[in-house]
């Protein structure tokens, strides 16, 4: 909207219920009156003293006014008439009474604790065009509306400032805006580098930009851009910081997203990169731990790590990193899913846009890799998994005490072929994620149970904190806690309480309770569900959430006692089951337990018997410890109970076929939390070219996109089937000959330290294979098996690309310059003679001895 007053500001003053308005007056203004309008009401109204080319201002007291947020976004019209040349000349201003601040524990909004739960737009990786050629304000309200529906109070526009459009439908839908003030040049990296060497932004544009924007109630946070390194040390984040605070001291100030140091002082509140782990097992913390920030240095030039003096560096002292201000975590949820292919086909035929090229050319892949008729349950399969991510993720930035908040990535789906993670799909319609489902985690408060831990053996006591994230404005008084604990089938377990008498009235994070149970014996594994709810009284609201919980059986000696020949590099069954005989392995025994193929293997079943294999081989870790080539190689790949963190990584979850195989393993056909310790760091077996067909009792999902890095570093092709759609079994059987064999690619080391999940599966498997229900339909022949995978085992490994050889690693929060080095060098490298891998086994072992 074109304006005569470009420097317009209406300054709310929201603890005095005033607002001061300032502007400079036109060539040729003579007067001017003034009224603040709340809709078709006079509320405040006056005149002032125009002097052509003066600052002009005025106060106008609003006793009483309706703040603006973003439950309620109450908006005032202020309305000025100017006699310009001695024309009357209106001006028209939308503005919201409202406060934003940081305090000492904490951001704040209308004095009120405020937790920012966000999302991204912006950059094409994160956004997507107006397909529907919709009205531009109603284009960007579309995506707001959705965004509050599953509980977003704001977004972040990454790289820009978004257009005035977007501004008006947050100011009258309520949302929260964070930008990042630079013109777009289309090269964000070497924009990002021109922004590090204080070239990219002046003086004039900043201040033109915040002119442009700071009238509305909607903008939150100024931002330099994203990622930016060593702003501490950079001159001109100071500069910009003292610039935006005398053009607007009314919002907050940030240099960069990420990256920036901890003891850097221009700066109102901080984004950190919380790292791209998962938030379960080792990383069940991450969000709670401040050392991830190391990599960013010190401002002031602080030594922050310290290698002790010895050559082999077996020591250092890292300096601890305190929480100065509020804290966002940064692009938090990147987790990936397949895209309903068919679905997107017919809303772009619909919508008459153009339909991107990777629609076609996914449904080849997936024909190419047969999976035209499984599909669906992939995609069923990837998209519980993706949920189960976020649920982790967004409860564990809840429950942090050093977090106010996160940005997601993200809520839409874009056109781009590798950016699949959003809850919505490009046309910012839905895709099947239940908002009531969501809202228990992301709505204004949540329940939060401190749960590092899924699977328990029957007698344990567990404790469970609970912890409440709690910012609605709707719920006070006192509340009421109640819990249950009870199998999925009804059966079993059934343990209930509660406690009353809970303050509500206090906003913020807090321990609310400790919950203690000891759990039950259980005759049988039972699927539980943890619930809890807390009831306001005075209004009536209930806040729930739910979690899934397993319990098992610890009764090792109830498995029958047999005779079984055992051959197992890293498994140790002896002090868990010694009702297990050991025999020889090349004696008559039925059953066979190895975790490699091996002429004894083909030897058993060639003599009718049965294999149990839980294939477990080096090779698969090679990337972290080289390793000599299998003679008899069945393809896999190191896999991790993570999710594919944007293109990183290959695991979108799994489905069940039905089998008696995992009778002993309850499950509702999708993989969950009871897979933990049975997936991370497992050998997932590829199939893809398999000589004969079979369909996995357990069959993962591989993501669709490949490593982005392949075709904007490296100029390789935009499909890359090897890498992508892969047919991934964590379980299949097959008939070998006269035997019988069957196939695991579970990491079971967890049966030497008595894990729940890993006894219990190894004993549903151990009581399958030796029952009469064990009856391949898929067969092959011992010496067509033998052939193909000795030609396996002579061709080359699977190696994963660079950045999915990172979320392998799953060691460092993220890629360093000497990750991505030694990531190139190990793609060229060949695997380790047998002599070299002895000697490094042995020096690995003596290291290890002496430790």
């Amino acid at each position: 909207m074109k304006t005569l007053l470009s420097d317009l500001f209406i300054r709310p003053d929201y603890d005095a219920s005033k607002v001061t308005v300032t502007f400079t007056a036109p060539e040729g203004c003579s007067d001017s009156h003034w009224a603040v309008l709340d809709g078709e009401w006079v509320v405040a109204e006056g005149t002032v003293q125009a002097v052509a080319g003066a600052e002009c201002s005025f106060e106008a007291s609003l006793p009483g006014f309706i703040p603006w947020n973003v439950h309620d976004p109450h908006l005032y019209t202020l309305a000025l008439d100017l006699v310009v040349e001695g024309r009357e000349r209106p001006e028209r201003c939308d503005f919201g009474m409202r406060k934003i601040h940081v305090g000492r524990d904490g951001l704040y909004v209308n004095n009120q604790r405020f937790y920012v739960r966000g999302y991204i737009r912006g950059r094409e990786a994160h956004d997507h065009p107006n397909l529907e050629n919709l009205p531009l304000e109603e284009y960007y309200a579309k995506n707001i509306r959705m965004a509050k529906r599953y509980g977003f109070n704001f977004v972040r526009f990454h790289s820009q400032i978004p257009p005035e459009e977007c501004f008006r439908a947050a100011d009258r839908l309520g949302l929260f805006i964070h930008i990042e003030m630079r013109k777009y040049y289309g090269r964000y990296q070497k924009e990002r580098a021109l922004m590090e060497e204080g070239k990219l932004l002046d003086e004039r544009e900043w201040t033109e930009m915040v002119y442009q924007v700071r009238n509305h109630p909607s903008l939150m946070l100024y931002c330099m851009g994203n990622e930016i390194d060593h702003p501490g040390r950079n001159p001109r984040c100071q500069f910009f910081y003292d610039l935006t605070r005398e053009l607007d001291p009314t919002r907050l100030f940030l240099d960069t997203c990420s990256r920036g140091e901890f003891d850097r002082e221009s700066v109102d509140l901080d984004v950190q990169h919380m790292s791209y782990f998962y938030p379960f097992a080792h990383s069940y913390h991450m969000f709670e731990d401040t050392q991830n920030w190391l990599i960013y240095g010190s401002a002031a030039g602080l030594a922050m790590v310290e290698e002790s003096a010895d050559a082999d560096g077996s020591a250092k002292i890292m300096r601890h990193i305190p929480v100065r201000r509020a804290m966002l975590a940064h692009e938090v949820c990147h987790f990936a899913a397949l895209r309903d292919v068919d679905r997107l086909d017919e809303q772009f035929r619909r919508a008459g846009a153009q339909k991107p090229w990777w629609i076609d050319e996914l449904k080849k892949l997936i024909r190419l890799k047969g999976h035209q008729d499984t599909y669906p349950r992939l995609l069923d399969a990837s998209r519980r998994f993706q949920m189960l991510s976020w649920k982790l993720a967004m409860e564990a930035a809840r429950r942090s005490p050093i977090l106010e908040g996160y940005h997601f990535l993200q809520l839409s789906d874009t056109d781009r072929y590798e950016n699949c993670n959003g809850i919505i799909d490009c046309f910012d319609e839905p895709k099947g994620v239940e908002e009531a489902e969501f809202l228990t985690f992301n709505g204004d408060t949540a329940l939060l149970a401190d749960l590092p831990r899924r699977c328990f053996f029957e007698g344990e006591e567990v404790t469970i904190p609970v912890v409440l994230s709690h910012f609605s404005p709707e719920i006070g008084g006192a509340g009421d806690l109640s819990y249950s604990l009870s199998s999925r089938d009804g059966n079993a377990v059934g343990i209930r309480g509660g406690m009353a008498d809970f303050d509500l009235s206090q906003r913020g994070r807090r321990d609310l309770c400790r919950l203690r149970v000891v759990l039950p014996r259980a005759a049988r594994p039972q699927a539980l569900v943890l619930t809890l709810e807390l009831r306001a009284r005075e209004t009536e609201r209930t806040i729930t959430n739910s979690w899934n919980l397993w319990l098992f059986p610890d009764r090792p000696g109830e498995l029958p006692a047999m005779k079984a020949a055992v051959d197992l590099d890293e498994v140790h069954l002896g002090a868990r089951y010694p009702q297990i005989e050991r025999a020889a392995a090349d004696t008559p025994e039925r059953l066979l337990l190895a975790n490699r193929f091996s002429e004894g293997v083909f030897a058993h079943l060639k003599r009718g018997g049965d294999v149990l294999l839980l294939y477990r081989v080096p090779i698969t870790r090679d990337r972290k410890r080289r390793a000599p080539r299998e003679e008899y190689y069945l393809p896999t790949t190191w896999d991790r109970f993570k999710g594919v963190v944007w293109d990183r990584g290959h695991n979108c979850g799994a489905f069940m076929r039905e089998s008696a195989a995992l009778a002993g393993f309850p499950h509702d056909g999708f993989v969950d939390l009871q897979f933990h310790s049975l997936i991370n760091d497992c050998d997932k077996l590829v199939l893809d070219d398999f000589p004969v067909p079979v369909e996995p009792i357990m069959e993962g999902v591989d993501k669709a996109s490949r490593d982005r890095f392949d075709v904007f570093t490296y100029g390789l092709s935009e499909l890359q089937p090897t890498y992508t759609m892969r047919k991934f079994a964590y379980l299949f059987e097959l008939r070998v000959g006269s035997g019988r064999l069957f196939v695991s690619g579970f990491n079971f080391t967890g049966l030497n330290r008595g894990d729940p999940a890993a006894c219990a599966m190894f004993e549903s498997l151990l009581r399958y294979v030796t029952s009469d229900a064990f009856q391949p339909t898929a067969s092959i022949e011992v010496e067509e098996l033998k052939r193909y995978l000795r030609e396996k085992g002579a061709a080359p490994i699977i190696k994963e690309r660079r950045m999915t050889q990172y979320w392998q690693l799953d060691e460092e929060p993220l890629e360093s310059k000497q990750y991505w080095q030694e990531s190139i060098e190990y793609l060229d490298e060949e695997p380790l003679a047998e002599d070299a891998w002895l000697k490094q086994s042995q020096e690995a072992k003596l290291d290890e001895s002496e430790d």
